[in-house]
């Protein structure tokens, strides 16, 4: 392989865009020339590029068995960044020979959730087929193909209409469209109260949990979000709400559009790109206002990712027992101090995950639905 080819590859990987077995082969060039060095910054891509290329093996030695790089690039990938300074890149080293680590393994989340009707029937959403669920009142209820909640409204003259919840457990995520065409996707243990179509001059939502909204944009009837004594409003933007009563604070983060987020006496403007931030611990909190948040860390949960900037491993851990709805314990009740950034697949198992972050330096134990987790 060429220089140039060498190079090209490392670009595709950085944006994302290799086969499995492109992956797989940059991975393995990684983690085999001094991995401890190297990073994809865009400054370092093609001196990167030329180390790699100068150090690959022999035509004889490229011969790889499928078998073996398809588990390589099937591993999750992670950048973790101790807070003590070093570097470490880790593509996959033993990363498939789980058992010898750990006994027990616990699958990832996936798409399900519980509609709840007006008249408090549940309808469980994962076992229902495609077409239509159910009515309510005049409005259609429909699942579509690729499982996501879809509602439409059959009469527009009604001015009473049903409200329905979705609740996501832990473990699980949906995808909900509502009548007027705004998408609501709920990460794990979140839920979502709302009409079955919106009346009046009003659209609005209750919300727990974490939910990500597109906003289908309607001048003349503002969208409004209730969530831990905040309103959020808007008239047509995509934003995320981070709400679990198990975090410091209730985040709103703005991607497109602007939205009002008033909590009780006190009102701040966001534009894109900022993040509203109030203390759950304190009732009277102010709106903190956040500029230049990373949206692609907000939204890692929708893309598929566990995605971590400096993040203590408590906070790591919340995430990670909402998603494979496990119980967090620590040994000695003494928690780590220690601080990462990096990502990991949120459709690794649980025992890949905890192998990866075993690497920083911590070690976990899985006993049936608990993560029992021992400091270095």
């Amino acid at each position: 392989m060429s220089y140039q080819k060498a190079k090209e590859l490392l670009e595709k990987y950085r944006s994302g865009n290799c086969t499995d077995a492109e992956k797989a082969l940059v991975e393995q060039w990684l983690f085999q020339y001094q991995p401890n060095k190297f990073d994809l910054s865009e400054e370092r891509i093609e001196e990167i590029g030329q180390e790699i290329w100068s150090n690959l093996p022999k035509p004889a030695a490229k011969v790889i068995k499928s078998n073996l790089w398809l588990k390589v690039a099937a591993a999750a990938i992670v950048l973790i960044f101790l807070s003590v300074g070093s570097y470490l890149l880790f593509f996959g080293k033993e990363i498939t020979n789980y058992s010898v680590v750990y006994k027990h393994d616990v699958a990832p989340g996936s798409n399900k959730a519980i509609l709840t009707l007006a008249n408090g029937k549940n309808i469980v959403l994962e076992n229902a087929p495609s077409g239509r669920v159910t009515n309510e009142g005049q409005a259609l209820i429909n699942k579509a193909d690729d499982g996501k909640l879809v509602y439409h409204n059959n009469d527009s003259t009604s001015k009473t209409p049903a409200y329905n919840t979705l609740t996501t457990p832990r473990g699980g995520q949906y995808l909900l469209v509502l009548a007027d065409g705004t998408r609501a996707w709920l990460n794990a243990a979140s839920s979502i109260k709302y009409p079955a179509f919106f009346a009046g001059n009003e659209r609005k939502v209750e919300i727990t949990g974490e939910v990500y909204f597109e906003v289908a944009h309607n001048a003349a009837k503002p969208f409004k979000v209730i969530v831990n004594q905040q309103t959020i409003e808007v008239l047509g933007t995509h934003f995320n709400v981070n709400a679990y009563t198990d975090e410091p604070a209730t985040k709103t983060s703005l991607l497109e559009g602007k939205v009002k987020v008033t909590h009780l006496d006190k009102t701040a403007l966001l534009v894109p790109g900022e993040q509203a931030q109030v203390n759950n611990s304190m009732a009277s909190a102010n709106i903190n206002v956040v500029e230049q948040v990373d949206m692609d860390e907000v939204l890692a949960w929708k893309s598929g990712l566990f995605q971590f900037n400096k993040a203590s491993i408590e906070s790591i851990l919340r995430q990670v027992g909402r998603w494979y709805n496990v119980e967090i314990s620590y040994s000695n009740n003494q928690k780590p101090l220690k601080t990462f950034t990096g990502s990991i697949s949120r459709s690794s198992s649980l025992a890949q995950l905890l192998q990866i972050l075993s690497y920083t330096g911590n070690s976990f134990e899985i006993d049936g639905k608990k993560i029992i987790v021992k400091s270095e």
